[in-house]
């Protein structure tokens, strides 16, 4: 077998974020009204969906007329944001290396953007996943659902940043 290095999110190396309480649902829903908001706002249809810190389902949202397909997805990128403690699309560069660690690898982890771990104080909350348009509608999306919750968006304003710079 090649030794090839694999990608390890920074976070992993460092070790630096905790674990919190997790997110209660009175903030998880707001979280949801402001990402609807924002899709609205767009134009678009979205399902949204947050999780707590071991990924587990706390709220979801699904807008009239979203495609039904996004409902698992946004789960799915809701629990591998939290489960993972990175963006969702951080994985896609593992997972395009061909050397996907089985151990990481669970039947709802995603590569596709728009998820996203809840952070504040360096401590890990949950996930959200937005799912329903484009990679920048997503995360966009994400990032109005973080911020209602008062949450960090640093993760969301970089990879938002980077898909204008393109």
């Amino acid at each position: 077998m090649a030794n090839t290095k694999v990608p390890v999110p920074l976070e992993w190396k460092e070790g630096g974020l905790r674990y919190s309480t997790g997110i209660n649902y009175e903030t998880a829903r707001k979280m949801i009204d402001a990402a609807m908001a924002e899709a609205e706002q767009q134009g678009l249809r979205m399902v949204i969906a947050v999780a707590d810190s071991g990924g587990n389902l706390v709220a979801f949202g699904r807008m009239d007329h979203a495609m039904l397909a996004s409902i698992q997805i946004a789960m799915d990128k809701a629990f591998t944001a939290a489960y993972g403690m990175v963006p969702t699309q951080i994985w896609r560069s593992v997972v395009q290396s061909g050397e996907v660690p089985p151990l990481f690898i669970h039947e709802h982890w995603t590569a596709f953007p728009g998820g996203f771990p809840i952070i504040k104080d360096n401590q890990l909350f949950g996930g959200i996943g937005s799912s329903g348009a484009t990679a920048y509608g997503d995360t966009s999306v994400s990032r109005a659902a973080l911020l209602a919750g008062g949450f960090s968006t640093d993760d969301a304003d970089d990879i938002l940043k980077d898909m204008t710079d393109d």
